[in-house]
């Protein structure tokens, strides 16, 4: 049976922090690269899963100081990928970078989260073979590698999407762009309930200048059989067109604080619009995309009998349909779906 490799992440621990400014305003960009006997037959030879580039800026919390920690947000907490059976090789490497907000645009970091997604892809598939090398050296040799190519990116893709006008204020300091705390990397047995910790370092003038910790668990599970899954993507699909508007918002709120004075009035029209007439469509798709869920799983949840270990309880399948009428059977009147249990009691 496949399985469901669920990847938590559960609490970011600061043990040194030095932000001129107060505390500090963390955030993670976690992946997590599926390399098996599928993928390695794929162009691309690794699968990777990350958060949406929405959530690229979720703060973990907000005023961090050393000897604080906090829980991850939804968001970013969760990483899941399917484990299929009969596999000869089957990998899980999670990668995940620790972020200072500071002042950066929004767009100029999603576009910078969407480069990290691809390079760290690519990357790692360019040294795989180095990777499972037996020589520690070369592993780390191959690490530094992987860091560098994807530093690399990140900063230009962060870099082409600022405006002339951001850019300027770069050059003269008036514009903080978010800092890079540290990345690290951890590699996975397939086993249920394994916890890790990650660690993230920043050190100036040979001087600690900040510390963090991130504690996970990854949990193995059988795959779950969904028996609405029309309505379920189509509750995940309103789930992200939600999140797509919010995200826009913010954005054109980032946008609107370095503005010039003649766009502002537009800028503001549109967060109005977008509050008023996307935001309330998309929450009632999302609203009526769940009522239908939910009514699909309450047609399966009547017909039959949760079992705990009864001995007097036979089961036998029988074909789910229409009720029968008064004195004889109805014709089916939906297509047949597939035989469920039920009870026949002696």
């Amino acid at each position: 049976m496949a399985r469901d490799a669920i990847l938590s992440l559960e609490r970011l621990n600061c043990a040194v922090e030095s932000d001129a400014s107060g505390g500090s305003e963390p955030y993670v960009w976690p992946a997590l690269i599926r390399i098996d006997d599928l993928t390695l037959q794929t162009p691309e030879l690794v699968g990777i899963v990350a958060p949406s580039s929405n959530n690229a800026r979720l703060e973990i919390a907000s005023d961090m100081r050393a000897g604080q920690s906090a829980p991850l947000p939804a968001g970013v907490s969760s990483l899941r990928v399917r484990l299929e059976d009969g596999l000869a090789i089957q990998q899980l490497v999670l990668a995940v970078t620790l972020w200072e907000h500071d002042e950066t645009p929004d767009g100029a970091m999603k576009a910078g989260f969407n480069a990290y997604v691809a390079t760290l892809r690519s990357a790692i598939a360019d040294n795989l073979f180095a990777l499972n090398s037996s020589d520690e050296d070369e592993v780390n040799d191959a690490i530094e590698r992987i860091k560098l190519a994807v530093k690399a990116a990140v900063r230009s893709a962060i870099e082409n999407a600022l405006s002339g006008w951001e850019k300027a204020r770069v050059f003269i300091g008036t514009l903080n762009l978010d800092d890079v705390v540290g990345t690290d990397f951890h590699r996975f047995e397939v086993t249920n309930g394994q916890t890790f910790e990650l660690s993230f370092q920043e050190t100036r003038n040979d001087r600690l200048t900040q510390s963090y910790t991130l504690a996970g668990t990854l949990h193995v599970r059988p795959v779950p059989i969904e028996l609405c899954p029309e309505q379920l993507a189509q509750v995940k699909a309103a789930r992200d067109a939600v999140a797509g508007v919010d995200a826009e918002i913010r954005a054109t709120q980032a946008e609107l604080v370095s503005a010039p004075p003649a766009l502002k009035p537009f800028l503001v029209s549109e967060i109005r619009r977008l509050r008023t007439v996307e935001l309330p469509a998309a929450q009632a798709a999302l609203e009526a995309a769940q009522a239908a869920l939910e009514a699909c799983r309450n047609r399966f949840r009547d017909r039959f009998e949760v079992l705990a270990g009864r001995p007097e309880v036979i089961l036998e399948t029988v074909p789910y349909g229409p009720d029968p009428t008064p004195g004889g059977t109805s014709p089916p009147t939906r297509p047949p779906i597939p035989t469920v249990p039920v009870i026949n009691r002696h």
